[in-house]
């Protein structure tokens, strides 16, 4: 398994922890968007590891997640995630890219996509299905308490990985990324991750979101969609919404639930990496 550079950067208020896989110079790097539901960086070594055959490969944990700093100022606005990706591409100097997100990640890396795309060589969702009108966080959320879980199993069985037993490879993974508290266990990660209105006056996003089903159709750059069989993400009606009103739209299904990275990792690289051979990105 190729061993990643790690290391920390500043971008706006908050200092984020990154890993850098190095591949071979000449195809598009790829970014990764992680998860909200207790993921980070640390989900996406195996399979940033193999695609970085290939190409570099970006992953880092969101500000507000993992080791990575939280917004003294609550700023979790999409503004700031897309910010924090344009300043670690700017890091390495990278111009343009392959923006992929699992999850709520997919809805970071669709809307770079469509409200960036000099930036943008290739959009890959990961089991994320845009959000109809109005989305979702859309109002201030502050001042949340962390969540104390009394086991790993509680906050193993709260987050959606995929299930696995103590001991396991997967189980230690998860259980070093718990903080122990009075009264059993929390998570790294600020409870006021989905706050998009930071509390300045008059604050104004430059990317307001009322349908994310737009920003799929303003997509310049080809996309891939890789969703688990099993996922409850995509509803009958946006898979077929998905099939009549997208053509464009590449889909991939891979056996597994919503963690497709942790349950079916081999069958997402595989995927990935013919979706942009195909595409020569």
């Amino acid at each position: 398994m190729p061993q990643p550079e790690t290391d920390y950067t500043d971008s706006a208020d908050v200092r984020l922890f990154y890993r850098l896989f190095r591949g071979p110079a000449g195809r598009a790097p790829l970014l990764i968007f992680h998860g909200a539901n207790y993921y980070d960086s640390t989900d996406w070594i195996e399979v940033a590891g193999a695609l970085s055959r290939d190409r570099d490969v970006l992953t880092w944990d969101a500000r507000g997640f993992g080791e990575s700093g939280w917004s003294p100022g609550k700023d979790y606005s999409y503004d700031a995630y897309l910010g924090d990706a344009q300043r670690l591409m700017d890091r390495f100097g990278w111009q343009r890219a392959v923006i992929a997100g699992h999850s709520i990640g997919g809805s970071y890396a669709l809307l770079f996509g469509s409200r960036l795309p000099e930036r943008t060589a290739a959009v890959l969702l990961i089991d994320h299905c845009p959000q109809g009108p109005g989305g979702k966080g859309q109002q201030a959320s502050i001042g949340n308490k962390p969540k104390v879980y009394p086991d790993v199993a509680s906050a193993l069985k709260d987050s959606s990985r995929t299930p696995t037993t103590p001991g396991s490879a997967a189980w230690k993974s998860f259980e070093s990324r718990l903080i122990a508290v009075a009264g059993g266990f929390v998570t790294k990660r600020d409870p006021d991750f989905s706050n998009r209105v930071p509390p300045k006056k008059d604050w104004a996003s430059a990317y307001p979101v009322s349908d994310m089903w737009q920003d799929l159709a303003n997509l310049k750059t080809p996309t891939l969609i890789v969703r688990g069989r099993t996922s409850d993400r995509f509803k009958p009606e946006a898979l077929a919404r998905l099939e009549k009103e997208y053509p464009q739209v590449e889909v991939a299904v891979v056996d597994s639930g919503h963690d497709v990275a942790g349950a079916a990792p081999e069958a997402l690289v595989a995927a990935t990496r013919r979706f942009l051979e195909t595409k020569t990105i």
